[in-house]
């Protein structure tokens, strides 16, 4: 079930509240404007959830026709960054970035895309991602399911800690 927005007084309230390693519960997503940078947060407890808002977060960048990608991020507290999943949404497929509890990041990795082409993705800045880190989407939703529900990572998704390589 989808809930949000959530309120600055809201954020303050349930600070550090989430769900540890894998398990149910509600978890913080952040997605940015596409024109004002500004934050739109909400809580949610499905995959089915999360799926549905970064279809709406494409939807609003396509319909602004600004020049970069969506981003979205899953946190599992709603001011806590340890463990969280980031997403850059493309419609050829997601690239997904973990954090883990010591802020290291892996991302994913695909086969096929050319090497040297790069994505913007707004997030709260922008980040640059290598086209051959965005996987099929119907993978990455597999991956984000695993990371919600068992608090894993998907082996078939590749996760690299080289960012830097492609």
């Amino acid at each position: 079930m989808l809930r949000g927005p959530v309120s600055s007084g809201e954020r303050a309230a349930t600070r550090g509240v989430g769900v540890g390693q894998g398990g149910s519960g509600l978890f913080y997503l952040r997605h940015w404007h596409p024109m004002t940078r500004e934050e739109i947060g909400c809580e949610v407890d499905s995959v089915a959830d999360v799926v549905g808002t970064a279809e709406h977060a494409m939807e609003a960048y396509r319909r602004a026709g600004v020049g970069w990608l969506a981003g979205v991020s899953i946190w599992r507290g709603i001011d806590t960054p340890e463990d969280s999943l980031s997403i850059c949404l493309a419609l050829e497929g997601w690239a997904l970035i973990h954090t883990n509890s010591e802020l290291w990041q892996t991302i994913t990795r695909s086969h096929g895309a050319p090497p040297g082409i790069r994505r913007k993705v707004r997030f709260d800045d922008f980040l640059e991602i290598p086209s051959a880190c965005f996987i099929d989407k119907a993978l990455a939703i597999e991956a984000v399911t695993t990371w919600m529900e068992r608090g894993e990572l998907l082996e078939a998704a590749g996760f690299s800690d080289d960012l830097f390589s492609c």
